[in-house]
């Protein structure tokens, strides 16, 4: 049996732009083999379109275990959430989703899944919604949005800036706990685990990022 994490991002570069916090609360709960972690992947896509998310179904045996932080860092909504549930049921694989600690491999958890799913999809519309109809209210009203305001532009900028920053030194306090390792040609699979001994796990892509790869 194999317990593999996966996780997801949007953006590389924003407030949220690694997936580390999703692999630290995972690994808080569970001991876990393998990592596979889509960056700048929007949640629309469906799961099993998603490039890490297809290299870890081609993987994955009977007996294995799937486990995700958050549902909706997994699934799109309610249709490739429970797509996904039958396809890994299938092959005796069970999914484990945390922040509603739900084990799927059950009758009820599959029930209980549907309802969280239908109730997640339907406030993310709720939510899209409400934006719209802000931003039309604040039109009649005269007033102006968008990037090309100096004023956002200015506050992204800044916002950019101090992400890049932190990242900077983060990926220099990576190749610091790594020197040995990397003087001595580990591999990836070695400093990621490595990392996760020193109490500071992060994934492949947060490496290689680090690493200049």
């Amino acid at each position: 049996m194999t317990i593999y994490a996966y996780t997801r991002v949007s953006k590389a570069e924003n407030e949220i732009g690694t997936t580390d916090n999703q692999i630290i609360n995972i690994e808080s709960q569970l001991k876990i083999d393998n990592v596979y972690s889509d960056v700048n992947i929007s949640g629309s896509m469906p799961f099993q379109k998603r490039p890490e998310a297809q290299k870890l179904v081609s993987v994955l045996k009977s007996g294995d275990i799937v486990v995700v932080a958050k549902l909706d860092r997994g699934f799109r909504d309610t249709a490739d959430c429970l797509n996904t549930v039958k396809w890994l049921q299938k092959r005796n694989v069970t999914l484990r989703i945390l922040d509603i600690a739900l084990d799927v491999s059950t009758p009820i958890g599959e029930m209980i899944l549907t309802i969280m799913a239908s109730v997640a999809t339907f406030e993310r519309k709720r939510i899209a919604e409400r934006i719209k109809d802000g931003f039309t209210n604040g039109r009649k009203q005269g007033k102006s949005y968008g990037y090309k305001l100096e004023a956002v532009h200015q506050s992204v900028a800044i916002r950019s800036f101090k992400r890049r920053q932190e990242a900077l030194e983060r990926y220099e306090m990576i190749r610091t706990n790594l020197s040995e390792l990397i003087a001595q040609n580990a591999t990836e699979a070695q400093m990621l685990i490595h990392l996760r001994t020193l109490g500071q796990p992060v994934s492949r892509t947060t490496l290689r990022n680090a690493l200049g790869k």
